[in-house]
């Protein structure tokens, strides 16, 4: 084959890749079909597909994945979506959802708090979720504070904790189902205190100390 014969058919090929892709384009020959949404425990995958207000039929090559994905995020549970393609005719969602560590409560309202402190919805609180009392008010430093010793406990451990008073930012009690009062002080070398706070549940006594994990004390 010459070289200008050769020219011609790749000239040609691509002409019929460029019509291909603007017939996907521009007519609904790839359409949304099915939704495949991953990372939803709390919010439903029909919310899911609602928010993102993609409506089944639609043209999949032409789907705008910011736009739905911001519609995601905007659901209460939602911390962040992301929206993708998955030819030839699924919208693949996935979301990471706000971790409830902790709540508190507003007249007979119940707020979820999540594990950066941020209150995201009223809802009922989850078994690994700490109420948390006293000084609560939300943004202050007291409020993180008590989240980031709340954070600190594993899940399972968190659903023996009945309550975690905050006097002050340095002044932290947690009270567990078990009748215990476990003082933890102020919030910092908490991942040593959480480790601390495993080993009193399983020893006898009502009060202890772990402000210093190093030298647990009965109180």
């Amino acid at each position: 084959m010459s070289k200008k014969a050769g020219a011609l058919v790749v000239g040609a090929v691509l002409l019929v890749a460029v019509i291909a892709a603007a017939a996907v384009w521009l007519f609904p020959i790839l359409t949304v079909k099915s939704f495949e949404i991953v990372g939803n425990d709390h919010v439903t995958a029909a919310d899911v597909e609602q928010a993102s207000g993609v409506p089944k039929g639609a043209n999949l090559a032409r789907l705008d994945a910011r736009e739905a994905a911001q519609g995601v995020a905007e659901i209460p549970w939602v911390e962040s979506a992301t929206v993708s393609r998955a030819f030839p005719s699924t919208v693949h969602i996935e979301i990471v959802e706000h971790e409830a560590v902790a709540f508190v409560r507003d007249g007979d309202s119940t707020v979820l708090v999540d594990n950066h402190g941020k209150e995201f919805v009223e809802a009922e609180a989850p078994p690994e979720a700490v109420e948390i009392t006293g000084h609560t008010d939300s943004g202050s430093p007291e409020m993180q504070a008590a989240v980031d010793a709340v954070a600190a406990l594993p899940a399972p451990i968190r659903e023996k904790v009945s309550a975690l008073e905050v006097k002050d930012r340095y002044s932290l009690t947690f009270r567990t189902k078990d009748n215990k009062t476990i003082f933890w002080g102020a919030s910092e070398d908490n991942k040593n205190k959480a480790i601390a706070f495993e080993d009193v549940l399983k020893l006898e006594g009502e009060s202890w100390n772990i402000s210093n994990p190093s030298l647990v004390t009965r109180r």
